[in-house]
Parts: structure tokens; sequence; C-alpha cells
């Protein structure tokens, strides 16, 4: 009784074959998508106008009412701890925001800084 040896099924290499383009396709498909996102610019807008409650416990409500002295420098002063610009106008919150509380107050700043 001899026993005939039968090959093997190549089954194998073309699975090999589906994964190699398979992760090729996906190679090349992530660096075009990459390259797509760095393309575009930034859509979002920033928003320079800060909201600052009148209960934040600072204390410059006073301050920041329109015609006061002391209004541009804590304006200023707020702007640049955000990282903005010297501020542009500053006063009472009539906007009536979501986030903005009863009695607080806007400070419009300058383009950020670097």
């Amino acid at each position: 009784m001899s026993m005939t040896i039968l090959p093997a099924p190549q089954f194998a290499a073309p699975a090999y074959d589906r994964r190699r383009l398979f992760r090729l396709v996906l190679f090349l498909l992530s660096g075009i998508l990459a390259a797509i996102a760095l393309v575009l610019p930034s859509r979002a807008e920033e928003n320079r106008t800060l909201i600052i409650p009148s209960n934040d416990g600072y204390g410059f409500e006073e301050c920041l009412k329109a015609g006061s002295e002391c209004g541009l420098i804590v304006a200023d002063a707020w702007c640049k701890a955000h990282g903005f610009g010297a501020s542009k106008s500053f006063g009472p919150e009539t906007d009536g925001t979501k986030d903005g509380a009863p009695g607080a107050f806007h400070v419009i700043c300058g383009d950020r800084v670097d």
C-alpha cells in the first residue's frame, strides 16, 4: 500500500496578497486624508469677547462699569491673561447670552498674541 502525497492547496498565498493590498490601500488612504486635513484652513472663528460674571470673586465690578478710570487696566489685564492683545472695549453685558449671568461684564479683546 503506497501512499501518495498530494500537493497542499494554495489558499494561503492569495489571502496574504489580499491582506497586503488592504494594508497598502489603508496606508495610502490615511496619508491622503492627513494631507487634506493639513491643507484645509481652520474654519473656527475665534471669539475675542470674554464674559466675566459679576460674582467671580475678584471684586472689580466697579472698575468694569463704563466710564471708570481703572476699567481699561482691568480689561487689558484680563485679555492678556487669556492670551489676547489689549482690550478694545468693555462694559456691562447687555446681550443676555446664555453664558452671561445677570450683572455680567464683557471685554472685547484684540488679536491673539503668540
